[in-house]
Parts: C-alpha cells; structure tokens; sequence
C-alpha cells in the first residue's frame, strides 16, 4: 500500500531559490499524530519513525540533522560535520542551550521545535548559508533573530539586505493574551516604534510574534519585502499545528512541530 504523501508548509520565497526546507505539522496518519518531540511523542520510536517521514518528504536525512536543547534564550550555533547528528536520535545529545542554528553544509540539515512560539528560517543566497530560529516571546524580546543575522554576518560576510526569511506558523496575536512584563520589556527594546506587535483588546495586552520577528529582522537589516509571514495562528488551528495554550486548556494532545532547512547542494 502507498504511503499517504504528507502535508509540508513551505516558504515561497526559500522554494524559489531551491532551499530544502519545511515545517511539519499535525497528521493524524502517522504516530502521535505527527509529532517530532522526544518530551511530548508517545515513545521515542515515534519521534525516529515521524521524523524520518517528514524529512524524507522534504528530501532530507533526519539523521544528520543537527537540533539544539531550546531554552527560550539567544544562543545561536554555527554547525559543523562533527555536530552532525546531534539531537537527531535522542534529546541528549543535542547541542545544550541552543535556540538558534545555523549551516553552511549541505549535508547538515537544521532544526528547531515549534508549539506556538514562532519558527524563523533564514537563507542567505550569495553565501549559501541557512539558519533556524526559535523565537517565543523571551527570544523575540532578547533579539534571537538579530544574534543570527550577526553570526551570519561575522562568520560569512552576509549582506542582511540579500537574506531571505520566512516567519512560520505561531500563535497569532488574535490569541496571544500577554501580562505588563513582556508589553513593557518589548517597549523598552525600541525595537517596534510604530508598536506593530502591541495590541490592547478588551482591556488587555495581545502580543504579535510575526510583527514583532519583523521588526527585530528589519532592525538586523533585512529588507520587509524579503520576508514572508505564514499567518497561520497555532492556537486557532489547534487541530492542524501543535500549540502550547490549546493543550493547557484541555483541546489538543501536546506535542511539537519542526521547522527545518538546509543549504541547496550544487
């Protein structure tokens, strides 16, 4: 019997340049309904058997992929063939502290886990060098975006104007009721002048990580044309995307989505 061909969410503008890249979904095909996290899958072996699917679909290979130990901070890693793998077959070696990655080899796919946080994919087209993102609201704060342009910046001499991105799906700020703490730590970046991410709804605080990821890319030099936002609120479409805040209330299995790249070969 055929496999079922498995949905992919694709940036445009990374496919037209040829960039092996996309993120992973719900799919209630495949084990754990798709999930690709070792804390949230039902077993282990589910994560190795839904990773293998999903990258396959993208023309990957799930086990040279290299993922980090996210932790909501602003470390970003440059890879190198000795990191290949990690993180790929088990949680424990995956590079620790790390929300942030970046390759320039073609056999080093990377990755980062996504529940309503935002992922953010970068390509440099001149350089041929990708980079992954993990942006929840304390990485977007912090500048996580911005650290991955520099290291791109430092190590390969990109020129932020020419780097193309994609913003992926996350909880949208139609859903993303926030307290004072990150509305004032946001503010006081001065990331947002016009206040784009900022949103007060029936009295309280919504907060948009797509704005707000375009900003800190637009301040790192990015031209906004070259960026593309899914739009795809995680919490909305709880019965398609793993999201964080349907699970705490109780209407949807936890669980994680990957959003992963890699430099075209050739």
């Amino acid at each position: 019997m055929a496999r079922e061909r498995l949905e992919i969410f694709r940036f445009q503008r990374l496919a037209d340049l040829g960039v092996p890249h996309g993120i992973t979904r719900r799919e209630p095909s495949l084990p754990s309904d798709g999930d690709v996290s070792f804390a949230t899958a039902g077993s282990p072996s589910a994560v190795r058997h839904n990773r293998q699917r999903w990258w396959a679909a993208m023309g990957l290979d799930w086990r040279r992929t290299v993922c980090g130990r996210q932790v909501h901070g602003t470390r970003v890693m440059l890879v190198s063939e000795r990191d290949a793998g990690r993180g790929a077959d088990s949680p424990a070696t995956a590079l620790p502290a790390t929300d942030g990655l970046a390759s320039s080899d073609p056999a080093l796919p990377i990755a980062v886990l996504c529940a309503d946080c935002a992922p953010v994919l970068l390509y440099d087209p001149v350089n041929r060098v990708a980079a992954a993102v993990h942006a929840g609201w304390r990485g977007t704060v912090a500048g996580i975006a911005i650290e991955a342009v520099r290291l791109l910046v430092s190590e390969f001499g990109t020129d932020p104007g020419q780097l193309r991105a994609g913003i992926g799906p996350a909880i949208g700020p139609c859903c993303y009721e926030v307290g004072d703490e990150v509305i004032e730590t946001w503010i006081g970046t001065q990331l947002d002048r016009g206040l784009r991410a900022v949103i007060r709804h029936d009295g309280r605080w919504h907060f948009d990580l797509w704005r707000a990821n375009l900003s800190t890319l637009e301040a790192a030099g990015l031209i906004a044309s070259n960026v593309e936002i899914a739009g795809i609120c995680t919490r909305c479409r709880s019965s398609e995307w793993f999201s964080h805040r349907a699970t705490q209330a109780g209407e949807s299995r936890a669980g994680r989505f990957a959003a992963v790249i890699a430099v075209p070969a050739g």
